[in-house]
């Protein structure tokens, strides 16, 4: 297998409320315990962040419908979050939409790089995280979901994705050291 290491949208906007921080510290600290062990085991590592225009011309239709103005290019809650460890060989991939699949070249920077398994980790669980996992099931690539390096909120939600990956693709939901022992 040749992996590749997923972050997702670890970026302030996404923990701009209480409810969302939870697990905030956490999170970072496993997250970053994940970067280091790619990093010493020759695994790729993507950072993945959601940008929009000010245009609108990335919009979704949810933003469009209620004018809901987030992540623009300019906006410092857009940054990554300073305490995540990226480093100068790590690649960044720039989404619009919540699966990192659509509206990128991801599938064909995996590709290129002869990556067969993606990790993907990072926030939410129920949304970005979940869908991007779904859909790199769906492009053929084997998935692991990293469980203590992505968060959700919405607990329900977290489970049925969590089911979905699981029980309905067949792929793997795992552990910090369930991954590292497997890996």
């Amino acid at each position: 297998m040749n992996k590749a290491l997923v972050i997702i949208d670890m970026q302030p906007f996404f923990f701009r409320n209480e409810e969302r921080r939870v697990r905030y510290e956490d999170l970072i600290k496993n997250i970053n315990e994940m970067i280091e062990y790619a990093d010493n085991n020759n695994i790729k590592v993507f950072h993945v962040k959601t940008i929009h225009k000010k245009d609108k011309s990335t919009w979704n239709l949810v933003m469009k419908k209620h004018n809901f103005v987030a992540l623009l290019e300019e906006d410092d809650n857009s940054k990554f979050i300073e305490e995540i460890n990226i480093k100068d060989h790590h690649e960044i991939v720039v989404k619009t939409r919540q699966s990192t699949f659509i509206r990128t070249d991801f599938q064909e920077r995996l590709r290129n790089n002869n990556i067969d398994t993606v990790i993907v980790s990072g926030v939410f669980t129920h949304g970005c995280v979940g869908r991007t996992a779904i859909d790199a099931y769906e492009h053929d690539f084997n998935v692991i979901l990293a469980k203590d390096c992505s968060f959700s909120h919405l607990k329900d939600q977290e489970q049925v994705m969590f089911d979905v990956i699981t029980k309905e693709q067949e792929q793997l939901v795992l552990s910090n050291q369930e991954i590292i022992s497997m890996v």
